[in-house]
């Protein structure tokens, strides 16, 4: 897949996973303003395209880069995003992303910019040059809602929820 960045400030870095193995890419803070009291956003200086185009997707092999098939994206019904979440160090700094996960959807060319509670004041916020999340490809397919009046509750879960399955 590929994804086109427009850096939009001196400070932006393109997205790098840590680790040849990591799932997803680091994103770094170039600006931050307290918008609330201990409400902070936090802009990535970054503003991404998806582009739709023939992507491989089967038989992938990270060596050569190469597969069996393709799959034009240009007519896809897959909806295609950018996912957007707080790292697992987040804990050190105090902060919660206000909405656990963001969603950058396809068709938006602005910067991305995430926004932190900094519930525990007295341990460090995030600064201008930290890593502050991590970027992924979320894809979705059309859904087709039926409205029933019954649902098949005939599963090892049932109606049970919360926990409910009873391993800790």
């Amino acid at each position: 897949m590929k994804i086109k960045i427009k850096k939009l400030n001196d400070l932006a870095k393109t997205p790098v996973k840590a680790k040849e193995g990591d799932f997803c890419y680091d994103v770094w803070a170039t600006s931050v303003e307290e918008i609330a009291p201990n409400v902070y956003k936090y802009g990535t200086g970054l503003a991404f395209e998806i582009v739709r185009d023939y992507e491989t997707v089967l038989n992938y092999d990270k060596k050569s880069c190469s597969s069996g098939l393709e799959l034009n994206l240009d007519y896809s019904p897959l909806n295609i995003s950018i996912d957007f979440r707080p790292r697992s160090s987040v804990w050190k700094t105090g902060m919660v992303l206000s909405n656990c996960e963001g969603t950058i959807d396809e068709g938006y060319r602005n910067e991305v910019f995430a926004i932190f509670y900094h519930v525990m004041p007295n341990m460090p916020k995030y600064e201008v040059g930290d890593r502050i999340g991590q970027i992924k490809i979320g894809v979705t397919t059309p859904i087709d809602f039926e409205v029933v009046d019954e649902l098949n509750n005939d599963t090892d879960r049932g109606l049970d929820g919360f926990g409910s399955s009873g391993l800790k």
